[in-house]
């Protein structure tokens, strides 16, 4: 690991401690810092630091008015997310719609300081109700909803992407994706919708152990697709260590080992205890994993190609460029979808491939 990443994860150790020891900030290049922090979504959470250490820490003056700028332009973006979301969550009242939302804000309540987590999308389900839903969206704020995507629609709601969510996965991209499907929407039903009721009125939040299987899964898909970042690793961190005493660990464990996951499960565990701080308390049943890891560290900290999710809109030579370029990805890959997805790697391959053509 270089040592601008090993700065950067100490100085994220430093700004999540409930207690500061006194050891002075010492780093060589705090620009590198910036950039790191950054492409990781985590520099609000440094600057935060930084601002607490005060006249112990100095950067260039220029850097310094960038990061604040930028630390100041995240916080009003989350103001404006959790209002969409009201504002959503509202709308959706009115039709009788209950709604269950994923990821993004009901994570960011984990948080010491929630506005310090990146946003991105609003992420919805709503209990068998997309369809209707959908067309409500359309019909009374006549906002477009676009189905192009076969995994959710989504239209844009007060500046901020929606996706609508018909299932939490998709299995047309990994066979093994059904069964995790099943398992997820059989605790919903099993749960008979005993959701943790969020500040804002209709938006509800997963069971924890709805999530500890839901949010283990959808950071091993980033992980596999080369759009994994330290974010995630803290989402995981703190839902773990706010959480750990109400999730029914001895089916969690089960299906971690079933489903092929645990691995994953023990490096982010390892990480997160290890260089993160976190207490090993949180994090039942794992073995830690020093050296697998690093190597998923390293793959964190690595640059990587971005590919689209599909081929929607694209066409031609584009496509087959596309194809090739996912075909190689996958193959480079192979080690990270051995950690994440219980399947053949032939198989997985073919199922892969048989279903991008679709789309």
């Amino acid at each position: 690991m270089k040592e601008e990443h090993k700065e950067l994860l100490c100085l994220l150790k430093k700004a999540i401690a409930t207690e500061d020891n006194g050891e002075p900030i010492t780093i060589t290049d705090w620009g590198n810092v910036y950039r790191n922090a950054t492409k990781q979504s985590v520099a609000a959470i440094i600057f935060d630091l930084l601002e607490r250490k005060g006249g112990n820490v100095v950067l260039p003056k220029r850097l310094m008015v960038e990061w604040l700028g930028q630390s100041l332009f995240q916080k009003s973006i989350y103001e404006q997310y959790v209002q969409a979301i009201s504002k959503l969550a509202s709308f959706y009242a009115t039709q009788h719609i209950q709604m269950l939302l994923l990821k993004g804000y009901g994570l960011s309540l984990n948080y010491p300081k929630p506005e310090l987590r990146n946003v991105g999308d609003i992420d919805i389900y709503l209990f068998g109700e997309k369809e209707f839903g959908d067309n409500m969206v359309e019909r009374e704020p006549n906002i477009p909803v676009n189905r192009t995507y076969h995994k959710h629609p989504n239209f844009s709601y007060e500046g901020a992407a929606v996706e609508n969510h018909g299932k939490f996965f998709d299995n047309e991209k990994h066979k093994s994706n059904g069964s995790f499907e099943l398992r997820l929407k059989e605790l919903l039903d099993e749960d008979g919708r005993n959701l943790i009721q969020s500040p804002i009125s209709n938006c509800f939040l997963p069971s924890p152990t709805f999530n500890a299987l839901f949010l283990l899964r959808h950071a091993g898909e980033h992980f596999a697709t080369n759009e994994i970042s330290l974010r995630h690793v803290l989402d995981l961190g703190f839902f773990f260590e706010r959480f750990h005493n109400e999730i029914d660990w001895n089916y969690v464990l089960s299906v971690y080992n079933e489903e092929g996951i645990k691995r994953f499960y023990d490096s982010i565990a390892t990480i997160c205890i290890r260089d993160l701080g976190f207490n090993e308390v949180s994090f039942n049943g794992y073995t830690h994993s020093y050296e697998l890891a690093d190597k998923v560290l390293d793959d964190i900290f690595e640059d990587k190609q971005a590919l689209p999710m599909s081929t929607s809109g694209i066409a031609g030579i584009k496509k087959i460029r596309y194809g090739i370029g996912k075909s190689l990805r996958w193959w480079n890959n192979r080690w990270k979808y051995r950690m994440v997805y219980n399947e053949n790697l032939l198989e997985s391959f073919l199922w892969l491939s048989i279903n991008r053509i679709k789309h």
